[in-house]
């Protein structure tokens, strides 16, 4: 029979610890439960917050902020923020809430205490329900870096997303760790390794991608560039397409890092599509050293064909035009990514690509 049980709280308290590095002994702690694969809705309910430090909106974008950063470490389950909610605040019922309040459901919140996460499961290991309570007898702000006198709600809204996430204090489990999962909650305004290792053994399928791509302005300058020689040089005519410039340089960047992060093609494709409506961004595994394969052209037209579809049914875009076909946005892209990705610079990898469009050859990469 299954069983659904409040277990013992999760809270933080004020104790601030400033230290900036630490020893590892032993890794992350976990509370044993984790959510069932699929999306999590999170109802906010933080009123105010005009004219926070970090330009936040409010203190509602700044806890939605916090789960966009955890949604980013894991793909099996994602948190969706539900804006604004106007939900009724009762716990145990199966809506998973965040709000202030003088106490939590009826009960004093402990001396200095912050914030407290609730955690319902079924039968112990399938978590059901979290609710975050933050202390209003707290001075909340959002900022980065060192503590002030008021609270930065972001670094502590990641500290209880992470308890909603399923993971513990590694300080109270005799651990000596830098997480922002501890305890003592200080100067660490980001995730930590450790706080992401503990979230990925909760829900596997994925690591943290160990290549650098170049930053989005680079490839999307070659881009349009190469809209340029096609119509100019080559005398293309317009192609139809639902997936704009930008949208072509950036989906196909990422399934190349997933590919290059040991993705197969259908696994990347899916990772990647996913990430249209906010999913997480791990690859498959760490990218062996040497020169960096990528993917053959045959099965990259294959993906961009699909996301061409999912743009049309998914983002409901409209049909447009492009100069460049979803075959040479596939070839081009991926070729001047080879160059980039095995230490050609910018220039040279824009370079390098327009040679081989004007037959002068595959140019060798720099590496």
């Amino acid at each position: 029979m299954t069983a659904r049980t409040r277990f013992a709280l999760a809270s933080l308290t004020i104790a601030v610890s400033v230290a900036t590095a630490s020893q590892t002994t032993r890794g992350f702690a976990t509370l044993g439960s984790a959510w069932a694969t699929g999306a999590v809705p999170l109802h906010l309910q933080l009123a105010g917050g005009s004219g926070l430090s970090d330009g936040s909106a409010n203190f509602n974008a700044s806890a939605t902020a916090a789960l966009t950063i955890w949604n980013n470490t894991v793909n099996r389950v994602q948190f969706a923020p539900v804006q604004n909610s106007t939900v009724d605040r009762v716990d145990g019922d199966g809506i998973n809430q965040v709000f202030f309040d003088s106490t939590y459901y009826g009960s004093s919140f402990g001396a200095n205490t912050l914030a407290i996460t609730t955690r319902w499961t079924l039968d112990g290991t399938q978590r059901v329900e979290a609710d975050i309570v933050f202390n209003t007898a707290i001075q909340w702000d959002s900022y980065r870096g060192n503590l002030r006198s008021a609270w930065d709600i972001r670094r502590v809204a990641l500290h209880e997303i992470g308890h909603a996430l399923g993971l513990d204090h590694p300080d109270e489990r005799g651990q000596s760790v830098t997480a922002l999962m501890n305890s003592l909650l200080g100067n660490l305004d980001s995730l930590q390794p450790d706080d992401i290792a503990g979230a990925v053994s909760l829900y596997t399928g994925g690591v943290i991608g160990t290549v650098t791509f170049p930053p989005r302005n680079e490839p999307a300058d070659f881009y349009n560039q190469l809209l340029g020689v096609y119509q100019n040089e080559l005398g293309a005519g317009r192609s139809a397409t639902y997936v704009d410039a930008e949208g072509a340089v950036i989906w196909l960047t990422e399934y190349a890092r997933q590919r290059v992060g040991q993705c197969s093609h259908e696994t990347a494709t899916e990772n990647t599509l996913n990430q249209l409506v906010g999913a997480g961004t791990l690859v498959c595994a760490v990218t062996p050293g040497g020169a960096i394969p990528f993917p053959p052209r045959n099965e990259g037209l294959v993906f961009m064909n699909q996301l061409d579809a999912a743009y049309r049914d998914r983002l409901r875009r409209s049909l447009g035009s492009s100069f460049v076909d979803n075959e040479g946005a596939v070839v081009w892209v991926l070729e001047y990514l080879r160059y980039r990705l095995n230490r050609c610079n910018h220039g040279d990898a824009t370079t390098k690509v327009f040679q081989q469009i004007r037959g002068q050859g595959i140019q060798p990469t720099c590496a």
